[in-house]
C-alpha cells in the first residue's frame, strides 16, 4: 500500500490568530494589540475624533513602556513610534512634526576603524602598546622572585 502524497497547505481551523499569520510588527515592544488599536484609528473619517483616538493610544503606549519616561523627549519619541508603527499613514494633528521615513530606513555610515598593523593579533593592540610602553620605563636591579624595593618586608 503506498500512501497519497496530498499537498494540501495547512489551514487554521482552530479560529485562532497565530502570530506567524499575522503581519510583521515594526515596534515589537508595544504588542500587538497597540497595532489592531492604531489600524482602527486609521479607518476613523472623522478628524477630531482621529486626533483624539492617536492622543489616546500615546498614551496606552507610555503606560505599556515606562522605561521611555527617563529621557527627556520621551512624547517626542512616542508620537515617531505611533507614525511608524503606522507606516507613516495616520494623518493626525500631533504635537511634534511627522518624521521623514528616509531618516528611519537609512544606513548610518560605516565607522573609521584603526587600520595598524599588529604583529601578534592574537594578543591584541592594548597588549602591545603595553610592551611599548615597559620598553621605556628604567631597569630595577632586583631578582626574579624578589620583593620589590618600594615595598617593605612584613
Amino acid at each position: 500500500m503506498t500512501a497519497k502524497n496530498t499537498e494540501t497547505p495547512l489551514v487554521n481551523n482552530t479560529g485562532m490568530d497565530y502570530n506567524t499569520d499575522q503581519p510583521k510588527m515594526s515596534i515589537s515592544e508595544y504588542g500587538r494589540n497597540v497595532y489592531r488599536m492604531i489600524d482602527h484609528c486609521l479607518t476613523i473619517e472623522d478628524r477630531e475624533e482621529r486626533n483624539r483616538c492617536a492622543r489616546t493610544i500615546v498614551k496606552v503606549m507610555a503606560i505599556l513602556n515606562p522605561s521611555l519616561k527617563d529621557f527627556s523627549d520621551f512624547e517626542h519619541k512616542l508620537w515617531d513610534h505611533l507614525f511608524i508603527i503606522s507606516d507613516y499613514k495616520l494623518d493626525v494633528d500631533a504635537p511634534f512634526p511627522k518624521p521623514e521615513p528616509e531618516l528611519f530606513h537609512s544606513k548610518p555610515e560605516a565607522l573609521k576603524y584603526p587600520q595598524g598593523d599588529i604583529r601578534f593579533k592574537h594578543y591584541g593592540k592594548n597588549l602591545e602598546a603595553l610592551i611599548q610602553k615597559e620598553k621605556t620605563l628604567p631597569e630595577l636591579e632586583q631578582g626574579f622572585g624578589q620583593r620589590p624595593a618600594y615595598r617593605a618586608a612584613a
